[in-house]
């Protein structure tokens, strides 16, 4: 059994699936290949072939239980094997064993109205029969053990999700405790709770402001499925286990968003409705678009409270089914193959490997996907409203521009984390590592100035929030890069001091942007997976720079700034705990590793005061005892407690499901902030 980190204490996902082993039969795997299973040997699983076949030199073929035949192990290579061989005629037949996959490299992304004149088919995925025999034959790896029991289920129960079976607790026996068995629960259940008049407020704030960041759905869709629950009668007999998952989570998305005052209320709120949503999995957790979209929505929403699944799987589910579907390459000219569907594939692909680069940045680890190499135009930025089956009205209203420069900004952080972080190779154009930092850092100063000029250029009034909140986030990306790339890093584990500097004034401006979001008004995205990585990294790096640089730093910058700046950090974490309360873990260890920084820098100001030369400390030994190994394994800091932890998401603190009852007066109650709007949707 795998073990914390720090405390030694069993892993609460490896006890949760074991947990639920000994209650339920679980059907073998689908990793073990049909050689290993037939012989009754372990198999490790690996792609394209596993261990046992690479010595035995044999093929490694998947085998499907629920079938009881061989299945390749990967419906993308198998395709991609079959289109080789139908294009050289002089090449095998395709067999299930399968080489690795070919590493194409495409140029970057256009947009989708300069790309939709012609797709050959080179570099295109395949659409015919051959893709539906494939997904009858074989369980894909994305979505399940079987078609039957999706691996999406199992990441939702990876975490600590409170239930009502169990052993006593310490506080149910309390009466004075409102989960005390002993007194009476109120009944929350589903969207029942919510009134019409509040979910349309919520549905609008999220069609308004959510919908076009992310566009996972296309907007007709989610307005059908909220009718079809909330005005059943416009479309009888339209409501659906679907709906009800997709409405669920896109109400907890908005009211966590929506709310200004008593924010941990309504996350528990929130965090109910999704967990009510969780019984439509098995309904909802389907191997293709759908499915895909439907995991793309749940990890939207964990975004905003991680203590709901495994971020880290998550996203793992969600790049193995853009390869499995073929998300990663476009489809080829055809007739059958509308604008509509090459647009929804480009927006799936796009916020999939988004929302990969978010999770596998923050905590420093590979990205699946690639991070250079793109074979998907970007979608087009105008609004639903102009995108339909019949086509695409390109003069029609642009309303997704804030998706599209997130995405531009992601590729920067990508191109950081591979170079300084997974040792790739530099980029052709680049002779030397410091001319590619100056090129990265050119590129993001860019990006920035760019969104100021087009927000500046914006003459939609009803834009102008929406610019606000892409300003902000510029405001917050733009030190956040620096801080990623002048930071210490395997590749520069000794960063030159002015780097270092800049890396030391970039910090702290992530931080305070954060605090300034987590403020924000109605309607603005109030993540806190992000904001807690990015700033307890940008505060390690704060007190590591002014380990380092207390000379360079007092000749710059007065005590009282200083002072100013390490406050900042406290400030946030304290605001963020409210929306996530495992981040006050962040706030603990930062005032635990600030205290002998903090000392030892005050200490040399009055050595600096009367003329006594100071003894620079070697950079490699960092802040705190912590920062005593090799100072090329910063990243070791994220597994240092259980929050940052990859494998461990859960939350240890009560339970935000206690909380959950139902306001008299959602507007009085959260603050919306928001007049009454019309009732019904277009």
């Amino acid at each position: 059994m795998t073990t914390s980190p720090t405390t030694g204490a069993p892993n609460p996902l490896t006890v949760a699936l074991l947990r639920n082993a000994n209650r339920t039969k679980v059907r073998r795997r689908v990793l073990a290949c049909a050689r290993c299973r037939k012989r009754k040997l372990s198999c490790d699983g690996k792609v394209p072939a596993c261990s046992r076949c690479v010595d035995a030199g044999v093929p490694c073929v998947g085998f499907d239980s629920s079938t009881q035949r061989e299945a390749p192990r990967s419906i993308a290579d198998y395709l991609e094997m079959h289109i080789a061989s139908l294009e050289d005629p002089r090449s095998p037949p395709v067999t299930l064993a399968r080489p690795g996959r070919p590493h194409a490299t495409f140029p970057s992304p256009a947009a989708s109205h300069e790309s939709e004149a012609h797709w050959g088919p080179e570099n295109c995925t395949y659409t015919d029969s051959l893709i539906s025999q494939a997904m009858e034959d074989s369980t894909p790896a994305f979505l399940g053990i079987s078609k039957a029991i999706p691996i999406l289920r199992c990441v939702v129960k990876g975490t600590q999700i409170p239930s009502k079976s169990g052993p006593v607790g310490a506080t149910d026996l309390n009466e004075n405790h409102p989960r005390s068995i002993i007194n009476p629960q109120p009944s929350v259940s589903g969207l029942g709770v919510i009134d019409n008049k509040t979910a349309v407020q919520l549905f609008h704030n999220f069609l308004d402001r959510v919908i076009t960041q992310y566009p996972i759905y296309h907007r007709n869709d989610v307005i059908s499925a909220f009718n079809s629950i909330y005005h059943p009668s416009a479309q009888p007999h339209a409501d659906s286990p679907r709906n009800r998952y997709i409405i669920s989570i896109i109400m907890a998305i908005s009211l966590s968003t929506a709310a200004r005052t008593k924010q941990r209320r309504a996350n528990s709120i929130a965090f109910s409705l999704v967990r009510h949503a969780m019984q439509y999995v098995p309904v909802v957790a389907t191997n293709d678009l759908a499915g895909l979209q439907a995991m793309l929505l749940l990890t939207q929403y964990t975004f905003l409270n991680p203590s709901m699944a495994n971020l880290w799987l998550l996203t793992g589910l969600i790049s193995q089914a853009v390869v499995d579907l073929g998300l990663h390459q476009e489809l080829p000219s055809d007739v059958h193959v509308t604008p509509y569907l090459r647009d929804m594939r480009r927006r799936l692909f796009w916020c999939a490997w988004e929302m990969e680069v978010a999770v596998g940045a923050g905590f420093l680890r590979p990205i699946t996907l690639p991070t250079r190499s793109y074979g998907v135009a970007f979608p087009t930025e105008v609004d639903d409203t102009a995108i339909t089956e019949a086509g695409i009205d390109f003069n029609g209203r642009v309303s997704k521009f804030m998706s599209r420069r997130i995405w531009l900004f992601r590729q920067i952080e990508a191109e950081i984390i591979s170079v300084l972080h997974q040792q790739e190779p530099l980029p052709k154009e680049c002779d030397s590592l410091e001319q590619w930092m100056q090129k990265i850092e050119t590129s993001i100063l860019e990006w920035h100035r760019e969104v100021y000029r087009a927000s500046a250029a914006n003459s939609d009034p009803s834009y102008t929030p929406r610019w606000k909140e892409m300003l902000l986030y510029a405001d917050i990306a733009h030190p956040y890069i620096l801080v990623t790339l002048f930071r210490p890093s395997p590749r520069i584990p000794n960063p030159a001091k002015e780097h270092l500097l800049k890396a030391f004034v970039a910090a702290f401006q992530v931080a305070d942007g954060y605090w300034k979001q987590s403020n924000a008004s109605f309607g603005n995205i109030k993540y806190v997976f992000h904001p807690c990585h990015h700033s307890f990294s940008s505060a390690v790096v704060f007190l590591q720079a002014l380990t380092r640089c207390k000379t360079e730093i007092s000749d710059r910058y007065s005590w009282d700034q200083v002072q100013e700046w390490m406050a900042i950090f406290s400030r946030f974490f304290s605001t963020i705990t409210e929306r996530w309360p495992a981040a006050s873990r962040c706030l603990e260890e930062y005032e635990r590793l600030l205290a002998p920084t903090k000392k030892e820098y005050l200490d040399f100001l009055v050595q600096k005061a009367n003329h006594v030369p100071h003894q620079a400390q070697p950079f490699g030994n960092m802040v705190g005892e912590v920062y005593n190994s090799d100072s090329s394994n910063l990243d070791e800091v994220f597994n240092f407690w259980t929050v940052f932890n990859p494998a461990t998401t859960a939350d240890t603190t009560e339970s935000l499901a206690a909380y959950a009852y139902v306001p008299n007066d959602w507007e009085r109650e959260f603050n919306f902030g928001m007049d009454v709007i019309q009732e019904t949707l277009p």
